[in-house]
């Protein structure tokens, strides 16, 4: 309905005869800017601010207001703490009148998204992609921007150059740059969290159109709500009265433009008001998970081939590059054939390939985001495992069964594996060996006898392999 309202309202505009952009000018020069790196953007939250109703000479500015858009997002949980997971970028564009539109003055400025703020100078929008290929969308130009400059873009965000304050969610995240640090959070919780508004007035004629989020719900049953792990037991569910219990999670009523039948998760919450509120514990969750659908904890692992042969005894060395949030580190246990290893909970594992035997093997790390952050995560997504397939096949002998027989010959048994077999050798000093045979394992292990050995004084034996 909201955008439904922005559109009607530059629809009358045109009918007015003021000029929005119709057509398809031709755009002019877009500039890229790094704000923050963290790492590569196939692995990270990476969030572009747009500029919108800045004009060239104005550019500068946007920058700063980008900057300050980033210490606004960081400020909060959870971005405070996952700071390390975010790349954030700053597309410049030149509008031809700084501002945005207000209908309800009117005023109308000639800016390159065509925001408009609505009647009631809170809500401000972006037209969305148009039907009509003549008519100059806002969500197309910022699409095609995306996909010019950062197609991997997690969170879009627009700067709106206007002294109003103002914002909304959608596909683009709508903030005017004179808004408090608060407003640029709520709507990311929009865009990127999914997550509904929880105040009860506004737009009460959505009461069809409003569905459940990760923060919204018309369930009263305990045992099916969504953030039921988060209830305690003596919490009544529908929480009444709700002043009395203005700190915990509960199932208040009110939420979704609706004072009945809509529920939200805790009696206030960045999602019902501005300000200094952070998000309540389910909306906090629900934007961890929404972090986690966006990259995987591994940022990299060695050997990089994950299907091994091995065939020497040198030991096997594997290890993990993790994505680290500021102030807790991810957990990681390591295991082979699905047994843990004990104490093997460091980012390296180094096994020697004896300690496998031959045949084939699975070595795995389990990494786990163990974040107090989330306690319902039933998708998995703050936990990865990385597998190796590891077949061995030991070029190794061993001697025994040795024993004296009749008439002063010796005898031992040859076993093992030697894929080329091995030659029997002896030295009466361990430093000079006389080849005496060669032989094969091919069929399993053999004897070996040599005759007259007993009188030969301090004679040793060995098997070696044939390389």
């Amino acid at each position: 309905m909201l955008l439904r309202c922005s559109r009607f309202l530059r629809a009358a505009a045109l009918l007015a005869g003021v000029g929005l952009g119709i057509g398809a000018p031709t755009a002019p020069a877009a500039t890229l800017q790094t704000i923050l790196t963290n790492g590569p953007v196939s692995n990270r939250l990476n969030v572009v601010l747009l500029s919108e109703g800045y004009t060239t000479n104005q550019l500068a500015q946007f920058l700063v207001d980008a900057t300050n858009a980033l210490a606004a997002l960081v400020a909060f949980e959870p971005y405070q703490e996952y700071q390390p997971y975010l790349n954030v970028f700053a597309i410049s564009v030149p509008s031809n009148q700084s501002g945005s539109d207000h209908p309800a003055w009117p005023s109308y400025r000639d800016t390159y998204f065509n925001s408009s703020y609505d009647l009631s100078d809170n809500l401000v929008t972006i037209p969305p992609n148009a039907v009509d290929p003549n008519y100059s969308d806002g969500q197309g130009r910022v699409d095609a921007l995306l996909q010019t400059f950062l197609p991997a873009c997690d969170l879009a965000m627009l700067l709106v150059n206007d002294p109003v304050p103002g914002g909304s969610g959608g596909p683009t995240a709508v903030v005017s740059r004179s808004s408090d640090a608060s407003r640029f959070v709520h709507e990311s919780g929009h865009t990127l969290g999914g997550l509904g508004d929880e105040y009860d007035y506004g737009y009460p004629d959505q009461t069809t159109t409003a569905t459940e989020q990760p923060n919204t719900t018309q369930q009263t049953n305990r045992a099916l709500l969504k953030w039921n792990a988060w209830i305690a037991p003596a919490t009544p569910v529908p929480t009444v009265p709700q002043d009395a219990y203005p700190n915990v999670i509960g199932l208040f009523e009110g939420a979704h433009y609706q004072t009945n039948g809509w529920y939200r998760p805790k009696l206030d919450c960045l999602m019902r008001s501005y300000g200094n509120l952070p998000f309540c514990e389910v909306c906090r969750e629900a934007m961890v998970l929404a972090f986690y659908r966006k990259l995987r904890p591994v940022d990299g692992f060695t050997p990089a081939g994950t299907n091994l042969s091995v065939t020497s005894t040198a030991p096997l060395t594997f290890s993990l590059a993790l994505l680290q949030p500021a102030t807790h580190r991810l957990g990681v246990q390591w295991s082979t054939n699905g047994t843990p290893v004990p104490g093997a909970t460091n980012v390296t594992l180094t096994l020697p390939p004896a300690a496998l035997g031959d045949g084939s093997h699975v070595v795995q790390a389990e990494v786990q985001d163990a974040t107090l952050f989330v306690r319902n995560d039933p998708t998995n997504l703050l936990h990865q495992t990385i597998r190796w397939n590891v077949a061995v096949n030991l070029a190794q002998v061993w001697l025994d069964l040795a024993a004296w027989l009749p008439g002063g010959n010796f005898t031992f048994r040859v076993g093992g594996s030697a894929p080329r077999g091995v030659v029997i050798q002896s030295s009466t000093n361990l430093t000079s060996w006389i080849s005496l045979a060669t032989n094969s394992l091919a069929g399993g292990p053999f004897s070996y006898t040599n005759a007259g050995a007993a009188n030969l004084p301090g004679q040793f034996f060995r098997a070696q392999i044939l390389p």
